[in-house]
């Protein structure tokens, strides 16, 4: 863990890495925020804002909670493509959620899925119980547990910037050369 003050403010990047099976993750979590020692939110509760252009979040979930699992993430993007608020109706366009085909941490005994938000809408949180607040008040509770209780164990958030992208064009001549 690397910490810097300066000037009151606290720069803190944590990575930690989890390796179960052939599948690993990372977690990173930013914040720049100057520290409040009079908060009395439950240590390690944190918004899901991305920081980066782009982001990824693992979630390991029980075997036999799957279905709880996808049907909470299936009212959720039918919530967020027909809602009012067009910060809720961006941040469906760049989400796509994927379930790996190999058993999941930890030793392989979890189903892995995977958020990729590209592009995140700057600033937007992404917690799922937030959302669930907003979109479907009425149903949010019920649905939070059912979430809550599927998981293995806390999902991991990373931050991510592209680095290459293999479908852009190629450029015509050598590199070097006009």
């Amino acid at each position: 863990m690397f910490v810097r003050s300066t000037s009151c403010v606290w720069t803190v990047v944590t990575v930690v890495f989890v390796l179960g099976g052939s599948v690993g993750h990372a977690q990173v979590i930013t914040s720049t925020a100057p520290q409040d020692t009079t908060s009395t939110a439950p240590i390690g509760v944190q918004d899901r804002i991305y920081t980066a252009p782009a982001g990824m979040m693992f979630h390991p979930i029980l075997p036999d909670k799957t279905a709880d699992f996808e049907d909470v993430i299936t009212r959720l993007r039918d919530a967020l493509n027909s809602s009012t608020d067009e910060t809720h109706r961006a941040q469906a366009r760049g989400w796509k959620v994927y379930r790996a085909v190999e058993p999941g941490p930890p030793d392989q005994t979890s189903v892995l899925y995977v958020f990729v938000i590209d592009p995140a809408v700057s600033g937007a949180d992404y917690t799922i119980g937030e959302m669930l607040r907003r979109e479907l008040p009425l149903e949010a509770q019920t649905l939070y547990e059912k979430f809550a209780a599927s998981y293995a164990y806390s999902p991991s958030l990373i931050n991510v910037q592209l680095l290459a992208d293999f479908a852009a064009a190629a450029p015509t001549s050598p590199v070097g050369e006009p």
